[in-house]
């Protein structure tokens, strides 16, 4: 079935499921790096706040052979969860004191969102932007989290650099750094039972690290934590490039690895051109880190 089908059916099977008085309704939520989705937000009788259902990725998971029934049992579980929801209660979310245990950061680009940024607390960061969110775990489809808007620091009657704090304190606690080599990383995605992987000499054809945090998810910020880029050099050895994989991790690779910085920069824009997600990528530049000052400078042109 096409897109307007499968939505078509979602909804049909959604009527049927759910108690009569339910609100379905459609709308555009604007995403990282301007990329608009179409969610469908489900709102129960006599309740406060619905969870939003974006049907887009659920149609690439139909797409790549996930099951109609099995897609429409995990929405159908996740609006009934009265748990889940109840943590997203009005008055829940309206205490600070409750949210700042889950308040953390990530890192998305400056220029690509400069529209959502208007509209939410960030900190500028090369050519980054650190912008914050809500971090809730263990819910029905996995960690949920909540943007932070300017709306809420005036509710709140917080700063940003108070909703900074809690989040570089929060984020080293809840999603510690990850810095492994890229060999040990591609074996463990590529491994198979009887087959040891990619590389199994340990020698690969660069000497990479990937950084990223413990979930693998939103890691590129790991790079704002303290001390982080100085456990990379040590690793590394010397100065390195780091190149921004995705809003995921970034790629340490030491500087007399390539004589050309030239080389990076014309392979991440081609990766992010051609392999990336636009709601995943992060820049178009790379950063150098110097042992001398200790600190990440951008490398728009070589």
């Amino acid at each position: 079935m096409n897109y307007q089908e499968f939505k078509s059916s979602v909804t049909g099977f959604l009527r049927e499921a759910l108690p009569d008085g339910t609100e379905l309704s459609m709308t555009l939520m604007e995403k990282n790096n301007g990329v608009c989705m179409e969610g469908l937000s489900v709102r129960k009788q006599g309740r406060r706040v619905a969870p939003m259902i974006y049907l887009d990725s659920c149609y690439q998971d139909y797409l790549a052979g996930r099951s109609f029934p099995g897609i429409c049992q995990q929405i159908l579980e996740c609006c009934e969860d009265c748990a889940f929801m109840e943590r997203f209660d009005v008055d829940f979310f309206a205490d600070y004191r409750k949210i700042q245990p889950t308040v953390v950061y990530k890192l998305i680009n400056y220029e690509k969102n400069r529209e959502l940024l208007e509209k939410i607390p960030h900190l500028p960061f090369l050519d980054l932007a650190i912008v914050f969110y809500c971090l809730l775990a263990d819910t029905p489809v996995g960690n949920a989290t909540v943007l932070i808007r300017n709306s809420h620091l005036k509710m709140w009657h917080i700063t940003c650099g108070e909703l900074y704090r809690d989040a570089r304190d929060n984020s080293r606690r809840l999603l510690p750094a990850e810095l492994r080599p890229m060999g040990e990383v591609l074996r463990e995605l590529s491994w198979e039972p009887g087959n040891g992987g990619a590389g199994e000499d340990g020698e690969d054809e660069l000497p990479m690290y990937v950084l990223t945090n413990s979930r693998k998810s939103l890691g590129a910020a790991s790079i704002l934590y303290g001390g982080i880029l100085k456990a990379c050099e040590a690793r590394v050895g010397e100065a390195y490039y780091l190149l921004p994989s995705s809003i995921h991790e970034v790629i340490a690779v030491p500087v007399s690895a390539v004589p050309e910085a030239e080389e990076l920069l014309a392979m991440v824009r081609d990766i992010n051109a051609t392999q990336v997600r636009n709601t995943e990528i992060l820049s178009d530049n790379i950063y150098l880190y110097s042992p001398e000052s200790g600190q990440l400078s951008l490398i728009e042109h070589a």
